[in-house]
């Protein structure tokens, strides 16, 4: 990556103004918290998207904001919107692929940090509907803040695991309310997910999600 010269240009997905990858810290617009569908009509018609005709719509920076929020997002003080094991801070991390770039959702102050450069969304997966997906969230499970926490190893699965069930099926209701298409990705290139993201020995790469607006 060319720290001096090197610019994000976010063309239709994130409207800002270009950065250098030094300052590539890109702020979301506030999630939307009202409105879309009834809660029963969502999970009535929550569905994983064909693989086979997988929607490849751009999706918004600002619904992107929203499905990062939900996700992961504080919903009052100290409380988040899914469970994390003794209301321990976040430790799966969402990072987000499409066409410009790789970025890790902070959910500390609600913005996306470049971590690589192009696009990069059909190494992820052989699965060829990865390839296509406007967005992809691959999760990644972080045990430091869980260690800080104690506990444990045993402990630590578990939580991992519920947290990123929580995630990803919060994601689907979500999804269905703003016309988004989602699908959950069997295969990962784990290795490819580890180099490209310069993950530490202390995480490891759970899934990846895609997503695409219908």
């Amino acid at each position: 990556m060319k720290h001096a010269l090197f610019t994000v240009l976010f063309v239709s997905v994130f409207t800002v103004t270009s950065v250098s990858a030094a300052e590539s810290s890109v702020a979301l617009p506030a999630p939307q918290k009202t409105g879309g569908k009834p809660m029963l009509e969502a999970v009535a018609s929550r569905a994983s998207a064909s693989g086979l005709d997988f929607p490849s719509g751009t999706i918004s920076q600002q619904d992107i904001a929203t499905l990062l929020w939900s996700a992961t997002g504080k919903n009052r003080a100290s409380k988040w919107t899914i469970p994390f094991g003794l209301s321990v801070e976040p430790y799966v991390d969402i990072y987000v692929a499409a066409k410009e770039g790789v970025y890790r959702y902070a959910w500390q102050d609600h913005s996306l940090k470049l971590v690589a450069d192009g696009d990069l969304r059909k190494n992820f997966s052989s699965q060829g509907f990865v390839a296509t997906a406007s967005h992809i969230f691959i999760f990644v499970t972080n045990k430091t803040p869980l260690r800080n926490k104690g506990g444990s190893p045993q402990h630590w699965v578990k939580w991992t695991y519920v947290a990123t069930g929580a995630m990803t099926e919060q994601l689907y209701l979500v999804a269905d309310s703003l016309r988004i298409g989602a699908r959950y990705a069997e295969t990962m290139e784990t290795n490819y997910v580890r180099q490209t993201l310069n993950i530490a020995t202390d995480e490891e790469p759970v899934c990846i999600f895609a997503l695409g607006k219908r």
